[in-house]
C-alpha cells in the first residue's frame, strides 16, 4: 500500500486494469455494475435509481513505460428513475451514449502546463500506479449524460410537448406580477 492509497477512496465502480497487460493494438472490454454498484452509483449521482449500467470499451495501446498511451473508446448503456421538477414524479430514462478517452503515463506530470481551452480535446487521465479504471471512467461518462433538471415527458412546460421551451424563467414574469412594477407609477423627487 503506497501513500496515495491511503488517501483515495475506492470508487463506488472500480475496474482496475494493469495498463502494461493490455496488449499492443486493440483488444475490448466489456463491464456491467453489480446491484450495490449501482445502488452506490445512485447516491453519488443525486438520482432516485441506476437500474443498471453496462459499457463496452475498445481501448488502444501505444507506447511502453512513461510514453505508454492507450486510447478509449466507449458506449454506454443505462437506465435510471430521477424525480420530475415539475410534477415530482419518478420517470424511468434510458441513456446510450458513446465517449472517446486518452490515458497517458505522462498526464501527472503535465498537469501544470495545461490551459483550460473550452473547444480543445480533454486533457489525457493520467495512468496511476500503473492502471486505469475503467469502472470509473465509464460512471464519470455517465454522470455528463444526466439531466441536472429531469422533466418527464409529457409535464406541461415540457419542450418537447409545446415545440418551444415554456420556462417562466426565459421570459421574465409579465409586467403585472414584476415585483417592481410599481416603482413604475410612483413619483421619485430627490429632497434636498
Amino acid at each position: 500500500m503506497n501513500a496515495s492509497d491511503a488517501t483515495m477512496p475506492v470508487p463506488e465502480f472500480y475496474r482496475p486494469v494493469e495498463a502494461d497487460s493490455l496488449i499492443h493494438g486493440q483488444s475490448q472490454k466489456t463491464l456491467q455494475a453489480s446491484a450495490p454498484e449501482c445502488a452506490a452509483l445512485s447516491q453519488r449521482f443525486a438520482i432516485d435509481a441506476l437500474n443498471y449500467l453496462k459499457g463496452n470499451l475498445g481501448l488502444q495501446r501505444s507506447g511502453s513505460g512513461n510514453r505508454l498511451k492507450i486510447m478509449v473508446h466507449g458506449q454506454l448503456e443505462a437506465e435510471i428513475v430521477q424525480t420530475c421538477v415539475v410534477s415530482l414524479e419518478p420517470f424511468t430514462t434510458s441513456i446510450t451514449a458513446e465517449f472517446d478517452t486518452v490515458f497517458d503515463a505522462r498526464a501527472d506530470d503535465d498537469d501544470a502546463n495545461w490551459e483550460l481551452d473550452p473547444q480543445a480535446d480533454d486533457p489525457p487521465e493520467p495512468i496511476v500506479d500503473g492502471n486505469i479504471d475503467l469502472g470509473e471512467l465509464l460512471a464519470q461518462s455517465l454522470s455528463l449524460e444526466i439531466d441536472l433538471h429531469p422533466r418527464k415527458p409529457g409535464v406541461e412546460g415540457d419542450p418537447s410537448v409545446s415545440g418551444t421551451a415554456n420556462h417562466a424563467a426565459d421570459k421574465g414574469p409579465p409586467a403585472s406580477e414584476n415585483p417592481f412594477a410599481a416603482l413604475k407609477n410612483m413619483d421619485f423627487k430627490r429632497k434636498d
